[in-house]
């Protein structure tokens, strides 16, 4: 065709010709920005592709650490998973764990080759077979011909297959530690040349045809006969579950696991499914990505048998991967980042494709483990249950957040805001635990979106945070329930309505606002908010903090960072708005921040004892933790306030969420978790984190003394210590146990340091009382 366009520099890779391309693509009106901003060099890729033009990035999660037990020996392994589906690293990970809890899993390894197929044609049924016996005595001289084109690959075995007029003839090989199809396709296309030339020369019987490949290699395809006959690798990885780890890690029973297996694979038989297994191909296209492996291949790769059967005490569990076709060299094997991951798996190059083989299958099973354990517990459900309405609105996007918005929105503060020159930078933000469980499950843009604001005379760095709805934050925390105990995942949407997270998404806009007019500076510089509930849209404009000008911040694993006069100023800022909001409490919007009451989600908290318990059963402080069901008991059987002020408090005061700026002064933040209770609950929590030495008491008598002089109370007032016990009782049952069981799913480094000192701190009370 004369009018067929033309790329420029077709095929070419290099820096210029990717250039050319680039720029004829931004003439067509097409953006190349994400594309073309790549870490690839060109002599990287040479052979491994045609008109580059960039790299599309897929996240890379650690798996591990998994207990591999190979042929000689027994190690601790990883393996990095490049994925977009969300939870599938979660998932590997708890299979991984449950695994090697149970003692680890052993691999084997059965073979490894690779088959090409090439076809010939005759004129007519008879001389084809007489090409077919013709072949029986010529094997060692095609071998040795073959061997020729390559240095790794050993010709294992020729098979052909007589049909009508046409021989298919199946060669086998060995082909060391690369995939082997390139290295194949070489050796037998001088075979088949070979071939050609011999028959016809001892024959004169003319080939009509021949082509290098019939189909018959199976090549990227499944079929029972690479099944049967082997293509790539075959290994093996099993593995004996204890009783004790699925029911404490995978939260099910064998008994339950082994009801649903027998009638899922008659179903799986009589539909004639290939193999039998749940999601090996979650598992074998992450790890592919990852490692640079061809990704047409994870089709037949993915070929997996998964068998069950009762052991003594749970489990037996293998995976059989017949058909894995893999390299260690070669191929995407040399790419930097792919090369990297391969090394950090310690399978890169020469000798390492027996051990990745084992690696693979070992991790596939893991997933395997953990998927139809969540199924079967009906984890895997509620992991995707929608809670509700999921018909989109129309969302915020990204490109709202821009100056006509922001200067709307800090125009209704000052006049001068309304003029400001506006540029959203990209730049990666750190977001709480909160916004990472509901971005796990929303589409909406939430999070934190720096900019910076000029006029003439200054310059300011802000921050637009975009709060989700209390009810997303339901579904991410149900999300990662579900890992955790499907009843748990029921009971955090029951109680919704009665936590602190109830309202999150407007009490935090109305704090800052109230803060700011009532003539508080001790939170982040107020500039505005936008609030549009058909939209779901709720933004707050603030200061952005910066490590620069702060003394103290973000430190709640370092409490040793903390002086003496420093946590008396915190306690001191927080005591003025505690003590603002008693006054004013009438003017508190009820419907908006309730009165925090344990008793209404009573069952919530039971359940998460109970997991602690089980969790902790073997550790150190379990007298301790058994005590959380007297104290759930307590601060759920009766009101304290009659005898005590209530007030609004910050309800997650602790130097996560509160600092100490450059000049000295304090700056408390993230308030969407606010409640009324009573004050003493901001103050346990905060000393609890700051608290350096459990064993010596003294510097909490001399800060509670302080506390209680600011509410003209005496600490030797019973009541008033009553209140210190019940808030810390409240800490540790409401939000201390959420922390722990979290840490089943996510290791926290504050949780046991902090229940210490809560511990610590109430036997100080008590014996005062």
């Amino acid at each position: 065709m004369e009018n067929y366009p033309i790329v420029p520099g077709r095929g070419l890779v290099t820096a210029y010709s990717t250039k050319l391309r680039h720029d004829h693509l931004d003439e067509l009106g097409h953006s190349t920005k994400y594309i073309s901003a790549s870490s690839l060099f060109h002599a990287d890729i040479q052979n491994k592709i045609e008109s580059y033009i960039g790299s599309v990035e897929i996240p890379v999660g650690l798996v591990g650490p998994l207990l591999h037990i190979g042929e000689d020996k027994e190690e601790w392994v990883y393996a990095g998973a490049a994925t977009l589906e969300g939870a599938l690293v979660a998932s590997m990970n708890r299979g991984a764990k449950a695994a090697s809890l149970s003692g680890g899993v052993k691999t084997s390894f059965v073979h490894q080759k690779m088959s090409r197929c090439p076809m010939f044609v005759f004129n007519d049924a008879a001389a084809a077979a007489l090409f077919y016996n013709w072949l029986q005595d010529k094997y060692h001289s095609i071998k040795k011909e073959a061997e020729k084109y390559s240095n790794h690959a050993q010709l294992l075995s020729i098979e052909p297959v007589c049909i009508t007029n046409a021989v298919h003839l199946r060669f086998y090989y060995r082909t060391g530690d690369a995939s082997g199809q390139n290295m194949t396709t070489t050796c037998t296309w001088h075979a088949m040349l070979f071939i050609v030339e011999l028959f016809t020369k001892e024959t004169a019987v003319a080939i009509k045809n021949y082509v290098i490949e019939g189909n018959g290699s199976s090549d990227k395809k499944i079929s029972a006969h690479s099944v049967e006959k082997g293509r790539g690798v075959h290994v093996v990885a099993e593995c004996h579950l204890k009783e004790e780890v699925i029911e404490n890690v995978l939260r099910t029973t064998s008994d339950d696991v082994l009801r649903c297996y027998a009638p899922s694979l008659m179903l799986a038989k009589k539909d004639n499914m290939f193999g039998y297994n749940i999601n090996v191909a979650n598992a074998i296209a992450a790890i592919f990505a990852a490692t640079g492996q061809d990704l047409g291949c994870v089709h037949e790769s993915s070929v997996g048998m998964l068998h069950l059967e009762k052991a003594k005490d749970g489990l037996y569990i293998s995976l059989t991967l017949p058909t894995l076709v893999i390299g260690t060299v070669g191929g995407g094997t040399s790419v930097p980042k792919q090369k990297e991951m391969l090394e950090l798996m310690q399978c890169h190059g020469k000798g390492g494709l027996e051990r990745f083989a084992r690696l693979i299958a070992a991790f596939a099973l893991s997933l395997e483990i953990s998927t139809y354990a969540a199924i079967v517990s009906g984890a895997f459900a509620k992991a995707h249950e929608k809670l509700g309405r999921n018909k989109p609105v129309n969302w915020l996007i990204k490109s709202e957040l821009n100056q006509s918005l922001m200067n709307e929105i800090m125009g209704g503060l000052s006049d001068d805001y309304a003029a400001l020159s506006v540029s959203f930078e990209e730049r990666e933000m750190e977001n709480g635990i909160i916004t990472s469980l509901t971005g796990k499950t929303s589409q909406k843009l939430i999070g934190f979106f720096p900019f910076t604001a000029k006029s003439t005379q200054y310059s300011m760095l802000l921050l637009v945070k975009s709060k989700a709805l209390d009810q997303d934050i339901i579904k991410g925390m149900h999300n990662m329930a579900a890992a955790i105990d499907p009843a748990l995942s029921d009971l955090i949407y029951n109680c919704r309505n009665h936590t602190e997270y109830y309202n999150c998404h407007r009490k935090e806009l109305f704090i800052y606002e109230d803060l700011y007019n009532s003539g508080f500076c001790v939170t982040p510089a107020y500039y505005g908010k936008k609030e549009d509930l058909q939209r779901e849209i709720y933004l707050l404009v603030m200061e952005y903090l910066t490590k620069d000008s702060m003394h103290l911040f973000n430190t709640e694993n370092s409490p040793e960072m903390w002086g003496e006069l420093d946590i008396e100023k915190a306690i001191t800022a927080i005591t003025d708005i505690h003590l603002h909001y008693h006054a004013k409490d009438s003017q508190i919007p009820g419907h908006l921040i309730n009165r925090f009451d344990p008793s209404k989600s009573a069952s919530l908290y039971e359940k998460l004892i109970s997991i602690i318990l089980k969790e902790e059963a073997a550790s150190e402080s379990i007298e301790d933790l058994k005590r959380l069901s007297d104290f759930l008991q307590d601060i759920t059987k009766g009101s304290i306030e009659n005898v005590l002020p209530i007030c609004l408090v910050h309800n997650d005061f602790n130097p996560r969420n509160a600092g100490i700026r450059s000049n000295g002064e304090v700056c408390i933040y993230d308030w969407e978790l606010a409640v009324k209770n009573i004050p003493h609950r901001d103050i346990v929590e905060f000393l609890a984190f700051v608290i350096t030495d459990s064993e010596n008491m003294s510097i909490l008598e001399m800060h509670l003394g302080r506390h209680a002089a600011a509410w003209g109370r005496d600490l030797n007032d019973k009541d008033w210590l009553n209140g210190y016990a019940y808030a810390l009782k409240e800490f540790m049952v409401c939000r201390m146990s959420f922390y722990k069981v979290s840490e089943i799913l996510m290791k926290l480094k504050f949780p046991d340091r902090v229940m210490k000192n809560c511990f610590a701190m109430l036997s100080y009370i008590e014996n005062r009382l």
